[in-house]
């Protein structure tokens, strides 16, 4: 019986999404993947960018990360959250950000670092994920991938942060596609982070709203964890919102030492924040080979 409700369900998210396709030009989703930054304007389309960094992302060690579903700024109050997120945060993972007039004077004002993944525009205010920081990133691109019904994309970004111990945190920051029956598409997308979190020597933030609204999808997320040796940052009083159940929003981590984590209720979005107190992890010396070991 629940799977029925569920596919009821579904189904008639998509019958109400394909009215909004009907209404709307289709024209605002964009064939090129476009990273924007601060100093960016929307003609300037690149995928990627490297940029030049003096100051290392975490605080003597110390590294806080935020990841939060801003909903489009649909509910009020999001400017007051995401102002004490901001503060708090050595770097907040955003999904759903719609840079808007409002949200632009708000990381002026906060003297933030942005980048923004477009995954499509809407009323000329590109939609996407958003890495917000005081420093820079050393490099970071844009990956979209088209919901198979709806064909409205879902960004991703692939940041690399200068850390104070000289290596180098690799940050995804997932918004998962969420219209699809079967889980071919969504593992597709997860493939394109596979491939970096292999290639990646040290610190990796892997982080956002994952849309693990079943049994299936949680898993093919575990299985990935376990090909890359990522570990969940999980709150000891748990209120991230669910969905059929389920969890939706994660931060996972590797090489790095976790203080602790905790999820924030706010009505600010449908959505609530979860955030996570990291370490770096301290680097010992090797010891010292026998000199009295002899060779062949």
């Amino acid at each position: 019986m629940g799977k029925i409700i569920r596919k009821i369900v579904f189904l008639a998210i998509i019958a109400i999404v394909a009215v909004v396709l009907y209404a709307y030009d289709s024209a605002v989703i964009s064939t090129e993947d476009l990273l924007l930054t601060n100093e960016t304007r929307l003609d300037e389309n690149a995928q990627c960018i490297t940029q030049k960094v003096e100051q290392p992302l975490d605080r003597h060690g110390n590294l806080d990360v935020t990841t939060w579903n801003l909903y489009k700024q649909n509910s009020s109050g999001w400017d007051v959250t995401l102002k004490q997120l901001a503060e708090r945060s050595d770097l907040l993972l955003l999904q759903e950000a719609k840079y808007t007039a409002d949200l632009k004077s708000f990381v002026e004002e906060q003297e933030l670092y942005m980048l923004l993944a477009r995954a499509f525009t809407f009323a000329e205010e590109p939609i996407g994920v958003m890495n917000l920081s005081r420093d820079r990133a050393l490099s970071s691109c844009v990956f979209r991938k088209a919901e198979p019904y709806i064909h409205f994309p879902k960004s991703m970004l692939i940041s690399y942060y200068l850390l104070s111990d000289a290596t180098q945190l690799l940050a995804v920051n997932i918004h998962s596609i969420n219209f699809t029956w079967g889980l071919d598409e969504y593992k597709a997308q997860l493939s394109v982070v596979k491939e970096a979190l292999l290639n990646h020597t040290g610190p990796i933030i892997f982080a956002g709203d994952m849309n693990t609204w079943s049994e299936q999808r949680s898993e093919a997320v575990a299985q990935l964890l376990k090909n890359t040796g990522l570990i969940e940052a999980i709150p000891n009083e748990d209120s991230r919102t669910t969905f059929f159940g389920h969890r939706l929003d994660h931060i996972y981590y590797r090489d790095l030492e976790l203080v602790k984590a905790e999820s924030i209720i706010t009505e600010s979005s449908d959505h609530n924040p979860v955030k996570a107190y990291f370490r770096l992890q301290k680097k010992y010396p090797s010891k010292k080979l026998n000199s009295a070991v002899t060779t062949n």
